[in-house]
């Protein structure tokens, strides 16, 4: 049976207030109040932007979504994870300042930002999912604690999974430092014979993995956790993955990692997905203004999060008129590995019924 996938036409310039109305619009019509209760510790899972980002979805666009849960009376908090990679966001401290300077805060919104993972990513939860990959998986403690979740993701190409949408908000997002270990297990990165001997790897490696010599830069592969910081970091594009079977393995465990983050919520998760301002990569790069793929597109929502990632994929590619891959210059990668793996395990259908507001 095909899951609804509401969606409406929405574009950045028109300001976060109007694009704040159209979620609302989106919120009613999907009828989603009926996945959360009163006194529900609800989750507002976002992405708060890296230092540096300016292609972020606003925490303006949101707000409407944040007074329905008001309105509801529930407990909403605004909330995401530490990340593996050292930046702004590699503790929960450095995290909540960041969220506060890009307007995720009280002030603005009107319910706190809370780190669910604790000060340095290791507060968490195993969660039994008896899956292909995983046994169980490790979800950040808070996650699994509150009652609900009302998911936030951009749709943005990914150097490693070709697609980032709610799967990846959910899986990676959610997970605990040991869970995002787990999910980038599979990524070994090696250095090119162009590499410049700039350094700049070797600072920002997080487990101290890379050396340089008197030729280029090397990666011991026993340290290496497969966090992508220095393929973030390389100005010469001298740092290469064997994407063609590396990046099967994390789609599929990003999924199985999402499995876990909402489980135990069947029926009390709403997945929204902003298709506006969709970047070649995802917004846990620090660079200010980066290339759009496609002309913006609008939001979508759905209660099936593998529903509602079919249908911006494929209205992406629609409105690019070429498969996510060549637009972000990725050629080989392909989304519908996490899509098809998703469904698979049983977290919902790529089957959809899309309903235009």
């Amino acid at each position: 049976m095909a899951s609804k996938v509401y969606f409406i036409k929405a574009s950045v310039k028109e300001g976060e207030a109007v694009i704040s109305k159209k979620s609302v619009e989106l919120f009613k019509a999907g009828k989603f109040a009926k996945c959360f209760e009163k006194n529900d510790f609800t989750a507002v899972k976002v992405h708060v932007g890296e230092g540096g980002n300016t292609t972020y979805i606003k925490a303006g666009c949101i707000k409407g979504l944040v007074e329905e849960l008001i309105r509801l009376k529930t407990k909403p908090f605004l909330t995401d994870t530490s990340t593996l990679y050292t930046g702004r966001r590699h503790n929960a401290i450095d995290h909540y300042v960041l969220a506060a300077e890009h307007g995720f805060s009280v002030d603005t919104l009107g319910i706190p930002f809370i780190a669910p993972d604790g000060l340095f990513g290791t507060a968490e939860t195993a969660v039994e999912i008896n899956s292909e990959l995983n046994k169980e998986v490790f979800i950040a403690y808070d996650i699994v604690r509150c009652q609900s979740i009302l998911s936030v993701s951009h749709c943005t190409g990914h150097l490693a999974t070709c697609l980032a949408a709610t799967l990846k908000t959910l899986g990676m997002g959610c997970s605990s430092r040991k869970g995002k270990m787990r999910q980038h297990a599979a990524m070994k990165p090696s250095v090119k014979d162009n590499c410049t001997r700039c350094g700049q790897c070797e600072k920002y490696c997080p487990e101290g993995a890379i050396t340089l010599d008197d030729i280029k830069a090397h990666i011991d592969q026993d340290k290496c956790i497969g966090c992508a910081e220095c393929v973030a970091v390389c100005r010469f594009d001298a740092v290469k993955y064997d994407f063609g079977t590396e990046s099967e393995i994390l789609q599929r465990q990003v999924a199985e990692h999402a499995l876990g983050a909402v489980a135990g919520k069947e029926g009390r998760a709403v997945f929204f997905n902003y298709a506006i301002s969709v970047t070649e990569d995802c917004d846990c790069f620090g660079t200010p203004d980066m290339r759009n793929i496609v002309k913006d597109i609008g939001i979508l929502a759905s209660t099936d999060a593998v529903a509602v990632d079919s249908a911006a994929l494929n209205m992406i590619e629609q409105t690019g008129d070429k498969k996510l891959d060549e637009l972000i210059e990725k050629k080989g990668l392909d989304a519908r590995r996490q899509l098809g793996h998703a469904e698979r395990i049983g977290l919902g259908t790529r089957k959809y019924e899309l309903v235009e507001i």
